[in-house]
């Protein structure tokens, strides 16, 4: 009779969703890789490609301005002045410092900073909200036809937070990556959250067409 409860209780056990860090670890790390990589580069652009660490010795003293600051915009409306730029690909690509007050493509960039700021901050609040339900809603044992929206989910997530606390920090986000084609045409510049965001996005696009049509299967 013990052994019997015993086995009863060792396949309770075995059939028990899975701990938290295995259910929950590759959201948080991609989450922290994508905003970490974004921040870092933000910080080494500005201290490269911009006057913003301007008279700052000693790395915690830039850090320091890095996470508040509070200047004002200049008569070239930049808070930082931009330095030289650096040509990555000849007539496609360069690193270039580069301010965004709005959203994306400079979107509501016009409008009063206090309204402004208010704005984005319900957004990202809002955002970070529904990007958390749909995690939290996903089965507590991974499958093959969730890997999209698990990927796609992480994604967006680290590019929001790390554009949001941009803009808690200094009141803009930091954008670096120029595309254009022989000075002609330009892309809107970018940064490392943006590009998370849009391929996150793509994810949770086709997780949309596979789940969907996995579904029709059955």
């Amino acid at each position: 009779m013990p052994l019997k409860m015993f086995l009863k209780k060792r396949g309770i056990f075995e059939n028990a969703p899975p701990g938290w860090w295995r259910r929950h670890g590759f959201f948080v790390l991609l989450v922290l890789v994508v905003f970490g990589a974004d921040q870092a580069s933000k910080f080494w652009v500005i201290d490269a490609f911009s006057n913003g660490f301007e008279g700052l010795e000693g790395v915690s003293a830039k850090v320091k301005k890095f996470l508040r600051d509070e200047t004002k915009p200049g008569p070239g409306g930049y808070h930082y002045r931009p330095k030289a730029s650096v040509e990555i690909s000849q007539n496609h690509l360069r690193f270039h410092y580069a301010e965004n007050t709005g959203a994306a493509f400079s979107l509501f960039a016009t409008w009063p900073e206090k309204t402004r700021r208010w704005f984005f901050n319900m957004v990202s609040i809002i955002a970070v909200g529904v990007l958390l339900y749909l995690y939290l809603k996903l089965p507590k044992v991974a499958s093959r036809k969730e890997l999209w929206i698990r990927m796609g989910l992480p994604l967006v997530l680290g590019g929001a937070l790390g554009n949001h606390v941009d803009r808690l920090a200094r009141g803009f986000v930091v954008d670096f990556i120029q595309a254009h084609w022989q000075n002609r045409w330009f892309w809107p510049s970018f940064n490392v959250a943006d590009m998370a965001i849009c391929i996150g996005m793509a994810c949770l696009i086709l997780d949309a067409f596979v789940r969907k049509e996995t579904k029709g299967r059955l």
